[in-house]
């Protein structure tokens, strides 16, 4: 038997929490193997799977991966439109499109859909490296935490040392004496292991390609999941030109004062700024300041958490830009699957639910997340803990008429999702990837899925922090983007107004369509700016003051910080530009 809980704020590496008769280990139980065990994996380089497409003949082909000198293989064949999609096992499939010169495709397994672009290395083939935990230089430390032995249950919790991978979530454990099974099912990793007196040995795989291993050994001393990262010091060299899209120039050509920059590292370094990732600042367009700490890099992506609401926006603007959807009053139940309708029968305000309301937090549905001295019937939590997400949304009871008052809710969003699914005709992810971010030449990133398979747009999605500031960047110039025009400006626009006050935060925000307003006191002077956010401090700021676009990472998920951003803003980068 196995309990299972979703920690969405938890630390990065946290795995599963597992309940289980200790009578299954026969003899073994499991009170030897209470406390900390630390190992290193054999070979963390195999988590980076070779991916090859491969031309056949006329429309056929054939997909290879592989893995410690072992390959799998699944021919296909091409659709009238050179969409193809093969699925290799329960838990692992892949779709995507086959051009000229490069193949582009999502490989899902279970809830993570890996977007990669193949390129051709030899003829009829294309080849790219599919990094599972999302790093091709994976740090090798890998923990397990054995608690709560004395009971009829007991907790196991695993760690990874590399901070840059956002956590596993594992589930499905089977006993049989000394043996163990489980697999994740974010990444569809499955793990074997062995009970021995003095050892815990795992081996990984997935679809049957063996990864790594790992002998775990009980810990002598307090781990250390923080990171030895090396500090370093301010950097205010021109960013590098990585010819991906973003024209670069330096601090003093944009007006900036270094001082203040050098404070924020400073204050980095000392701590006072707890677990920042990243910090890129753009002025008029160009990148001017790019900096990383704590380990991480400028080709790791990161969690956008809830930030990746405000890309869910501009999927409906483009949907509506196309003529899917026809304007933001059309209602939620012409969208909704007809099992599902009968939550608005006789229920006015629920009949009343429309885009417009979804986009700005202002439904009316009891699913409001946090702020509340109640549980909500359709929080995030709740919903992503029901066996039908779809059901437990559509049927919580209203508690304001739509339109009328905002409550910051993921619900909104996740039936934003819901209606778009419903409008595009192709698959969800490969739309928002020809519409949105192949123009933006973003090839590297994650799209966090629902049980059925759809692109989450309530959160969750991974891009590298350049690609973050693309985003932005795209929205700051009016939805264009190289001289072409991505997103309406009129709904870039719309977007941006001020609808709604969001009463469950603390600072009463005014709202968007999906973006936060907010403003900072700088020398006495009030700047104003729109923001995507996400839980742990990921940040876009668009500053039109300034002619400003900056991103910030961090991962404060669980020290109530997720603020800091906004004080790197006011204290640091707005004073630098001010100070000029």
């Amino acid at each position: 038997m196995l309990l299972f809980n979703y920690f969405k704020n938890s630390l990065p590496a946290i795995v599963l929490m597992l309940l289980i008769s200790t009578t299954c280990f026969g003899q073994i139980g499991m009170k030897p193997y209470e406390g900390h065990w630390e190992g290193l994996l054999t070979q963390p380089q195999n988590f980076g799977i070779v991916v090859a497409v491969k031309k056949l003949t006329l429309g056929n082909y054939t997909l290879q991966l592989t893995s410690s000198g072992k390959s799998i293989y699944k021919n296909f064949k091409l659709s009238a439109n050179n969409n193809f999609e093969v699925k290799l096992d329960n838990n692992l499939a892949v779709k995507g499109t086959i051009r000229d010169k490069e193949v582009r495709l999502f490989i899902r397994s279970v809830q993570w859909s890996y977007h990669m672009v193949l390129k051709a290395k030899a003829a009829g083939t294309n080849t790219g490296k599919w990094n599972i935990l999302f790093v091709p230089d994976l740090k090798p430390e890998f923990y397990i935490d054995v608690e709560n032995t004395d009971s009829t249950k007991y907790e196991a919790y695993i760690f990874l040392g590399d901070t840059r991978f956002s956590g596993f979530a594992s589930g499905g454990l089977t006993l049989n004496a000394d043996s163990v099974h489980f697999r994740d099912y974010r990444s569809g990793l499955k793990f074997n292991g062995k009970l021995f007196k003095d050892v815990i040995t795992l081996q990984a795989e997935i679809a049957g390609l063996p990864i790594t291993t790992v002998s775990l050994h009980r810990s002598v001393k307090e781990w250390d999941l923080a990171g030895k990262a090396p500090r370093l010091p301010f950097n205010g060299n021109m960013p590098v030109d990585m010819k991906d899209g973003l024209p670069v120039n330096s601090l003093k050509a944009a007006g900036f004062d270094e001082s203040y920059l050098k404070l924020m590292v400073d204050s980095i370094n000392a701590n006072k700024i707890t677990n920042t990732h990243s910090v890129l600042i753009s002025r008029s367009g160009k990148l001017v300041y790019e900096q990383y700490f704590n380990g991480f890099d400028e080709g790791a992506v990161h969690d956008l958490r809830s930030a990746s609401k405000s890309i869910s926006s501009a999927i409906v603007g483009i949907a509506m830009d196309k003529g899917l959807l026809k304007d933001t009053a059309q209602k939620l139940l012409q969208f909704l699957p007809g099992q599902y309708k009968h939550a608005a029968d006789g229920d006015k305000r629920k009949q009343a639910i429309s885009i417009g309301s979804l986009l700005t937090m202002s439904s009316g549905l009891d699913a409001i997340d946090f702020g509340i001295d109640r549980k909500s019937a359709a929080s995030e939590d709740e919903y992503q803990n029901s066996a039908n997400w779809l059901k437990t949304v559509v049927e919580a009871p209203m508690i304001n008429y739509p339109g009328t008052h905002a409550n910051y809710s993921s619900a909104n969003p996740y039936l934003l999702g819901v209606i778009a699914d419903t409008v595009v005709k192709q698959p969800l992810d490969l739309f928002i990837d020809q519409n949105l971010f192949e123009p933006l030449g973003i090839s590297n990133y994650i799209v966090f899925d629902d049980p059925l398979n759809r692109p989450y747009f309530g959160g969750g999605m991974h891009l590298r922090p350049r690609d973050m500031l693309k985003f932005g960047l795209l929205y700051a110039n009016g939805g264009k983007w190289k001289n072409q025009q991505l997103i309406s400006k009129n709904w870039v626009d719309a977007s941006f107004k001020k609808y709604l006050v969001l009463e469950n935060h603390n600072e009463k925000n005014e709202y968007g369509f999906l973006w936060w307003h907010y403003h900072y006191n700088v020398n006495g002077k009030i700047i104003n700016t729109v923001e995507a956010r996400g839980a742990g401090g990921q940040y876009i700021f668009i500053v039109p003051e300034y002619q400003l676009v900056v991103v910030i990472t961090s991962g404060n998920f669980r020290n109530r910080r997720v603020w800091q951003p906004e004080k790197i803003m006011e204290n640091y980068i707005l004073k630098a530009v001010a100070a000029r």
